[in-house]
């Protein structure tokens, strides 16, 4: 980050940044009231925090199907380098894919899916396969999905 950034995540900014993630729809002069700044000015912060890029939006987390309608999985796949693209771009391409990382450790990547079924599962797995040797665990519950960390 570089001397901006680090100045508007001072105590307050952490504070707003914090505040929003658990509710991105409170009211300006709640949030100025729960940080200490009248609404005029949290509502300037908020805006230099956004023009930043250190918050970079407002989401709804909406739930499709009933819980248990879907499969939630990680696949492990480790791939050799020249696979690389390749991965990447087959999991840019699947709307079943939730997220892709290139990791350290036994495996090259990590790729969160959710199928509409262990056999849709097992299909999904079918598309990583050739770039190399797959690992998949199913998720039989979680207790905190969904938060992304806090900014440096």
């Amino acid at each position: 980050m570089d001397l901006k950034s680090d100045k508007l995540l001072d105590a307050i900014g952490q504070k707003i940044v914090s505040t929003l993630r658990a509710d991105a729809r409170i009211s300006y002069s709640r949030l100025g009231r729960v940080v200490g700044l009248s609404t005029p000015a949290v509502t300037e912060r908020v805006r230099k925090l956004e023009e930043a890029g250190i918050i970079l939006g407002y989401h709804a987390r909406i739930r499709r199907k009933p819980p248990g309608s879907k499969v939630t999985a990680f696949i492990e796949l480790d791939a050799p380098s020249v696979h690389y693209d390749r991965v990447k771009t087959t999991a840019g391409r699947c709307d079943k894919v939730l997220e892709c990382h290139h990791i350290s450790g036994n495996a090259a990547f990590i790729i969160k899916v959710r199928a509409d079924s262990v056999a849709d599962l097992e299909g999904l797995v079918a598309r990583f396969s050739p770039f190399g040797q797959t690992r998949t665990s199913i998720v039989l519950s979680s207790s905190k999905e969904g938060r992304q960390a806090d900014p440096a």
